[in-house]
């Protein structure tokens, strides 16, 4: 086994030259854990060499900025990136690493850690610190239960968590002194034989109504069983001025076939000032997207559904007929 240091780094993954929003909720995060870990420090890593990256992580209170510089690094490839991370781990030797699961992130840590012959908790919730251990929390069971998973002997011990997921602001520096930047040796990659070729990058066109950027959300469980009732959430959504999203489940349904305003863990998070679920029976997956809205309304016919446990209000009955009363009052 490696013998570390009790440094937790963060996989900094930037995109047009800044760090991605989960950077800095991860990094509060190991702020958090380092807290309870003596003589532990935090520390953040990028590839590539990006420097507003690196500036704008300078202003958070961390120890170190880990970069490797080289033209390989300039586009991403999954297997020259893991080959990067597995080198500096091998010499920087960290006990954490933490990874926002991304697009890149999901496909980058489990690689990462294949190479490195550790373990990795994949799509957590949360990472807590017991005092003696870090425990990474992961729903099972479709949600019905959410798992502690610990690494006991592998190092570092490595985790992913969904963007928008814990939330958190990292503390900024309390003194002028900027971070130890430490440049990593890339000399290797001049001679790395990737498998993989860049071709092109097209970025992705974010929807005008992305659920994660509403302030007032209509979502949608298999509990709107008829056409009717999901005609009923969005026409609620439309009148309030909303969006609509839907759980894992209702996608089961048929009604809609694709994942883009799916909350949970393996979806979107919520931040909304308002959410109104119809018919979401309340399964971990999905509540962990919800966390951070002000304000829940819940619909289910069920008055024992596990979503009423994570609402400021809670309406039993029929889905159909309440929402058909709730847009004639509104006509």
């Amino acid at each position: 086994m490696m013998e570390s240091k009790k440094e937790i780094w963060v996989f900094a993954e930037c995109s047009r030259g800044a760090a991605l929003p989960v950077v800095s909720e991860l990094i509060a995060k190991a702020q958090e854990i380092s807290g309870g870990i003596e003589g532990s420090s935090v520390a953040a890593v990028i590839l590539g060499g990006d420097s507003a990256a690196v500036s704008q992580l300078s202003g958070l209170e961390i120890a170190k900025i880990y970069c490797m510089q080289h033209e390989a690094l300039k586009d991403y490839r999954c297997d020259v990136y893991a080959a990067a991370l597995q080198k500096m781990v091998e010499e920087y030797r960290p006990e954490y690493f933490f990874f926002g699961a991304t697009a890149m992130g999901a496909e980058l840590a489990p690689t990462t850690a294949a190479l490195l012959k550790t373990g990795l908790a994949a799509h957590c919730i949360d990472l807590r610190w017991n005092g003696e251990r870090l425990n990474c929390m992961v729903p099972a069971f479709g949600g019905k239960v959410v798992s502690e998973i610990y690494i006991p002997n592998a190092r570092p011990i490595m985790a992913s968590v969904r963007p928008g997921i814990l939330g958190g602001t990292p503390a900024g520096r309390s003194d002028s002194a900027a971070p130890e930047l430490v440049t990593a040796d890339a000399s290797f990659l001049g001679e790395f034989d990737s498998a993989e070729e860049f071709l092109e990058f097209i970025p992705s066109q974010k929807k005008d109504d992305a659920v994660e950027d509403a302030k007032i959300v209509v979502s949608a469980g298999r509990g709107v069983s008829t056409d009717k009732s999901w005609e009923n959430v969005k026409n609620l959504a439309a009148k309030l001025g909303g969006s609509v999203a839907w759980s894992r489940s209702f996608i089961d349904t048929g009604r809609v076939d694709d994942e883009s305003s799916m909350i949970g863990t393996s979806g979107k998070a919520l931040s909304a000032d308002l959410l109104i679920n119809v018919g979401v029976s309340g399964a971990t997956q999905y509540t962990c997207g919800t966390e951070k809205c002000k304000t829940i309304i819940s619909i289910n016919r069920d008055p024992r559904a596990k979503i009423f446990e994570h609402s400021d209000y809670g309406v039993v009955g029929d889905a159909e007929k309440i929402l058909d009363a709730v847009l004639r009052k509104m006509a």
